[in-house]
């Protein structure tokens, strides 16, 4: 086993969670790749819905859980990959009996696409600007699928080494694994998009920073689908298709995570910070709070202060 298990990073605290895109910096400037081992507990939440610009590998060490890509979802077992291609809204969660446990690298294709040459122009600049796909799933069950896994784990290893010349190693893994694929046509031009797909995610990633913008308001399907552009009912459906959540579940999760959020980061009180995030039932806010953190606010709060 080339994995590091002594490391183990929580990559649902450290992510940026107030906002669909996340905000993070994974790496450097100078070496903007970043890799994080994680376990979850069974039917719980591994990644809220999110994007950002770098592109991603995932590896299952162990367990068995449900990844979802834009429209299209996955479901991944123990010794299989996942490619979450740069920009594209994606989320997971646990699905068996017992936990599970996941590696990702996570970095920046300009890293791999600076040098504007013929292997930039011709291969990988389609992929990052997504007019070029390669599969999303990988196991052992196929040679290209072997090879990829192998630089990925490779990646992870030498990311959590000492080695002085492990970016440039790094480098040279991620180059491999993209000839790997290319050589195996695994890399083929895009068809062009779905343009109901694409605009069904336009359409969702409108109504979710609306949420954010407007998280201290009261807020209700109709308005929410009218940000849409959709029926109640269409809207209402295909909200909850993607986000695992009706529209006011969410809008409710989003408003106890901008709760959490302000009860490590600023002086409010309980109930102030209940009233900033739009629920003003106190009863209802330390029951669904309870509920998402297993503790009351004032426990999180004296919890996270104490770290």
């Amino acid at each position: 086993m080339l994995i590091n298990n002594n490391i183990m990073i929580n990559w649902r605290m450290n992510m940026d969670r107030r906002h669909l895109r996340e905000n993070r910096r994974h790496g450097t400037p100078q070496f903007p790749l970043a890799t994080y081992l994680q376990q979850q507990e069974t039917n719980e939440t591994i990644l809220d819905n999110h994007w950002h610009d770098e592109a991603e590998f995932l590896w299952m060490l162990s367990g068995h859980a449900v990844f979802q890509i834009g429209l299209s979802t996955f479901e991944l077992k123990a010794g299989e990959g996942i490619f979450i291609p740069c920009g594209e809204v994606h989320g997971g969660y646990a699905l068996s009996s017992s936990s599970c446990t996941f590696i990702a690298v996570v970095f920046h294709m300009d890293w791999l696409t600076e040098a504007k040459d013929g292997i930039a122009t011709r291969f990988l600049q389609p992929l990052q600007r997504g007019d070029a796909v390669i599969p999303y799933v990988y196991n052992e069950g196929t040679v290209w699928g072997k090879l990829v896994l192998r630089h990925f784990a490779n990646i992870y290893r030498l990311n959590e080494s000492s080695d002085p010349e492990k970016e440039l190693r790094i480098k040279a893994e991620l180059y491999g694994l993209f000839a790997d694929l290319i050589g195996y046509g695994q890399w083929t031009r895009r068809d062009p998009a779905n343009p109901v797909d694409t605009q069904t995610m336009d359409r969702l990633k409108s109504v979710v920073a609306y949420i954010e913008s407007h998280c201290g308001q009261p807020l209700t399907v109709p308005q929410l689908a009218a940000v849409a552009g959709m029926s109640i009912g269409h809207f209402s459906r295909v909200f909850k298709s993607f986000m695992r959540k009706t529209p006011m579940d969410y809008v409710n999760h989003y408003r106890i995570q901008q709760a959490a959020y302000l009860l490590q980061n600023t002086k409010m009180s309980v109930a102030e910070a209940a009233m900033e995030v739009g629920l003003a039932n106190f009863s209802y806010f330390s029951k669904k709070f309870r509920s998402t953190y297993d503790c009351t606010p004032s426990q999180f709060r004296k919890k996270f202060r104490s770290l």
